[in-house]
């Protein structure tokens, strides 16, 4: 089903203020210390040296240990809600007086140079998708939203935001948002990896206003953060008896950025495989023909020869050969999408509903680790697909398409714990 907006028509997305939740710069230390990668990309290793850097850190919260007697009553979700009270309650962790919007800027580097970033952190009404007023472009597991869930209701809070793009054709929200008067809201942070971030606030009820009235126009198609959407539309359902409530639990906290804003950067997520059946892998090329010009590659051309190629191809490094496949007639499709389906379908036999949890496939960011896993480790192929451009990302949602899953990797994730929210954020703290 596509899901096409025009301007004149009926309001879409309503957005609004909220009184956000930081740290307190004095009482609970070093922001760069204290901020945690949202909890889908913490490794073990990372998230056990999160813990050992300080006792505030906000990992214990979005991805806290596990301890030897954990049970349904003590857990890492329990224990979230009891890190957040006790950190309310001795003011480490400190609620804005007055409702405002955020403006996050980051400012990151990729080998073709430094890139800044700009959005807008504020509140969403939820809408199921088939409302098409917020749009997915890929599809979502339950397994990570059981945790979610639990989290959400232990904590009563939105820990992150929901990474979402808005157009803005008409210029009306950056022409409302140039109206704000915006006040540091947090220090200066840097992760890890070198990303840093700023925060800043506008609680101009007049601003608040204007972007509400311009946001009215837009659709928004979530870039990042899927999951953590529809955990919070179900709980919203199940709130309202079946529907969203008008409520704080019908609306939930997000990052909106401009879908042509320059410091967008999508990278691709590259497929590594093994446990094939050996003779499926060398037979490949020729299973292709007819559909795909296959072409041989030195490894060292083969990132240069993918450049080129059309958005529906994709390469394969293997033990003793490389080579590019581009499809023999123009398809409206993606690499990723031909990839899933030709090859990890209908060759290697994948189920496309387990591929995210099949042991026999790896997903990575970088092509040479892809690479490197294929020459020195079990793995027989790696796939390497392109980027996929925001404009087509964005296509895909209103057209009521989506994507594979790990199709898109919005560079970088954005940290947790720059800002959070209350969802009944005027109740007092238990005591």
């Amino acid at each position: 089903m596509a899901w096409e907006h025009r301007r004149g028509q009926e309001p879409v997305a309503e957005v609004t203020a909220f009184r956000g939740i930081r740290y307190h710069e004095q009482r609970a230390g070093d922001l760069s210390l204290l901020i945690s990668p949202p909890y889908d990309v913490i490794s073990p290793q990372e998230r056990e040296r999160l813990h050992r850097q300080s006792p505030y850190s906000f990992v214990r919260l979005v991805l806290g240990e596990e301890l030897p007697g954990d049970n349904d009553s003590s857990n890492r979700f329990t224990r979230a809600g009891e890190y957040l009270r006790d950190w309310l309650r001795q003011g480490i962790l400190i609620q804005d007086p007055a409702p405002a919007i955020y403006r996050l800027k980051v400012d990151y580097e990729i080998p073709e140079g430094r890139r800044s970033l700009e959005g807008i952190t504020l509140l969403a009404r939820l809408h199921p998708y088939d409302e098409g007023v917020i749009l997915p472009h890929e599809k979502t597991l339950q397994g990570p939203k059981e945790g979610l869930r639990r989290l959400m209701l232990e904590t009563g809070c939105n820990l992150d935001s929901v990474w979402m793009l808005y157009e803005d054709n008409g210029g009306h929200v950056r022409e409302a948002l140039s109206a704000a008067n915006w006040t540091p809201a947090a220090p200066a942070a840097q992760d890890s990896s070198g990303v840093r971030y700023s925060l800043e606030a506008c609680a101009s009820p007049e601003v608040i206003a204007a972007v509400r009235e311009a946001f009215a126009e837009e659709q928004l198609i979530i870039a990042d953060g899927h999951h953590r959407y529809e955990t919070a539309l179900e709980l919203a359902r199940e709130m309202g008896g079946g529907t969203v409530p008008a409520g704080p639990w019908g609306q939930v906290m997000v990052t909106a950025c401009w879908t042509d804003h320059p410091g967008l950067t999508v990278l691709p997520t590259h497929r590594v495989v093994r446990g094939i059946r050996q003779d499926l892998v060398d037979g490949l090329q020729e299973a292709l023909a007819g559909r795909f010009s296959v072409r041989q590659c030195a490894p060292e051309n083969l990132k240069e020869a993918l450049d080129s190629a059309p958005s529906s191809a994709f390469a394969c490094v293997e033990k003793d050969r490389s080579w590019l496949a581009v499809p023999q007639w123009p398809v409206d499709a993606t690499g990723a999408e031909l990839l899933q389906q030709v090859v990890l379908a209908e060759r290697f036999g994948f189920d496309i509903a387990r591929l995210k949890t099949d042991p026999r496939i790896a997903y990575v960011e970088h092509a040479d680790s892809a690479t490197e896993m294929v020459q020195q480790q079990d793995y027989q192929a790696a796939f390497l697909l392109k980027p996929i451009p925001v404009r087509t990302i964005t296509r895909y949602a209103r057209e009521g398409r989506c994507l594979p899953q790990k199709s898109t990797y919005f560079y970088p994730k954005l940290a947790s714990g720059l800002v959070l929210r209350r969802i009944e954020e005027d109740v007092p703290v238990d005591g």
